[in-house]
């Protein structure tokens, strides 16, 4: 379970800034409800609206952040006799990541196609396509998975794992990418195209389709995996940078430096550069 950041589209879908997202590891049934805060109060009544679905879970995992500690929600789920783990779990939060990559995904799609940035009214039948979608790991419809199928499921789920013990890799560790924007959340227009920064394939982790983990140019690994589809690799590593803006000077004469924000990269690289190799850039 977690939550998706929609705050940049919220001018255009009634105030609501994020989504409750719930998918069950085993069925990958999904729940999606819009929330206008995340407070406890908020996050209670959001997912009475997923227990009243008529499936309700034994365990919760979230990912380490704080919107699920709260006392509100804690109490809920002590009143449902549901556990609740509050740890960072790479394979399961892979699995709640890749549903909401896909669900945005389709919503830039639909905005493409009408024109528009409004998804409230059809996030509904977003959510039920999902469920009636034959799903891939699972050979089926996460609707069709039921008590009298689980075992059959359970043998397609591990079958398929021990086959992706034998994938083949297209990245090496150390090879330097592009990450795809699609695989971001909604921010600069949520253009599909790749990013400017650079990253290093830190992690190759054998699933079908592969993954990867990613580290930055500053040694700091990234939340969460990366298909292939998902990454571009930099053949030649291209030594000119882009300045997206000066924020600083200092220096006289020939001593000149200005601190510069580095075009796709966050604000942690940005860095002093003498005059005279920006004048070559």
């Amino acid at each position: 379970m977690d939550l998706a950041d929609m705050q940049s589209m919220q001018k255009f879908n009634d105030g609501y800034r994020y989504l409750l997202v719930c998918i069950d590891v085993f069925s990958k049934y999904a729940w999606v409800v819009p929330l206008k805060n995340k407070t406890g109060p908020t996050l209670v009544e959001a997912f009475k609206v997923i227990l009243a679905s008529g499936r309700k879970p034994e365990k919760i995992m979230t990912d380490q952040g704080t919107e699920f500690l709260n006392r509100h929600f804690r109490a809920l789920m002590k009143e449902e006799d549901i556990e609740l783990y509050n740890t960072y779990n790479e394979t399961k939060a892979s699995i709640v990541e890749r549903l909401i990559r896909t669900l945005k995904t389709k919503m830039w799609r639909y905005f493409t196609a009408k024109k528009t940035m409004r998804y409230i009214d059809m996030l509904p039948n977003l959510v039920y396509s999902y469920n009636h979608s034959v799903h891939r790991s699972i050979r089926t419809r996460p609707v069709d998975v039921t008590a009298g199928n689980e075992k059959e499921m359970w043998h397609t789920l591990y079958d398929e794992h021990s086959v992706a013990k034998n994938v083949k890799y297209k990245f090496r560790i150390g090879d330097q990418v592009r990450i795809s924007k699609m695989k971001r959340t909604f921010e600069k227009g949520y253009l599909p195209n790749f990013s400017k920064e650079i990253f290093t394939i830190s992690k190759q982790i054998p699933r079908d389709p592969p993954v990867y983990k990613l580290k930055d140019l500053d040694g700091e690994e990234l939340k969460g995996t990366f298909y292939e589809k998902e990454l571009q690799k930099i053949i030649k590593e291209d030594d000119v940078y882009e300045i997206e803006k000066i924020l600083k000077k200092r220096g006289r004469g020939n001593n000149v430096h200005y601190l510069v924000k580095w075009l796709g990269y966050p604000s942690k690289f940005n860095s002093w550069v003498p005059a005279s190799e920006i004048n070559k850039i």
